[in-house]
């Protein structure tokens, strides 16, 4: 008789954390399932041109209202349907072009997120624009993540001297691979 009124809680409790994990992942999509469109510019938030100081190397990103341009690559922003589905085996025409979208966390963050146009698995990079308190002045830094962790992996500076000396620096909350 103990036996069954235990499981019968154990199953109970699952069930909730079950029901609370689907509600929040549906909490973090919903910005892009009102969507329709992918994005059809860069939101003002993060353009710009943005220095991170990684592996001893300066990396410059510039963001425009329908262009990402970095140190290695440069990308096209496009809009397509969200359902757009992507057939197997098309030939590459547009190696270039991207697809954005902005998705909100359950803490009100609103991220934009960018893929491939052809990427059909993986989360793509995340671009999140926030004001933090670096040497007593206010500056605005775009935190980069992405990975199966929403894992941060970098943060641009609006200037070369910023991102160099803040190269290593994380914010208090961020998620880092381990």
């Amino acid at each position: 008789m103990r036996l069954k009124r235990h499981g019968g809680i154990v199953l109970m409790v699952l069930s909730l954390l079950v029901g609370v994990g689907v509600a929040t992942n549906a909490n973090q999509s919903v910005a892009h399932a009102k969507a329709k469109r992918t994005l059809k510019v860069y939101p003002k938030r993060i353009r710009g041109t943005w220095y991170s100081y990684q592996y001893h190397k300066m990396y410059r990103y510039k963001i425009t209202v329908k262009k990402m341009v970095g140190t290695d690559f440069k990308n096209q922003l496009h809009s397509r349907k969200v359902n757009y589905v992507i057939k197997n085996n098309v030939k590459m025409k547009h190696p270039n072009w991207v697809v954005a979208s902005i998705f909100k966390l359950s803490n009100n963050e609103r991220w934009v997120n960018v893929m491939g146009w052809y990427q059909t698995a993986g989360d793509g990079s995340s671009y999140w624009k926030k004001t933090h308190k670096l040497g007593g002045h206010k500056r605005a830094v775009l935190t980069m993540a992405g990975g199966a962790g929403f894992w941060t992996y970098a943060h641009g500076y609006h200037s070369k001297h910023l991102a160099k000396k803040y190269a290593n620096h994380y914010f208090k909350g961020e998620r880092r691979q381990p």
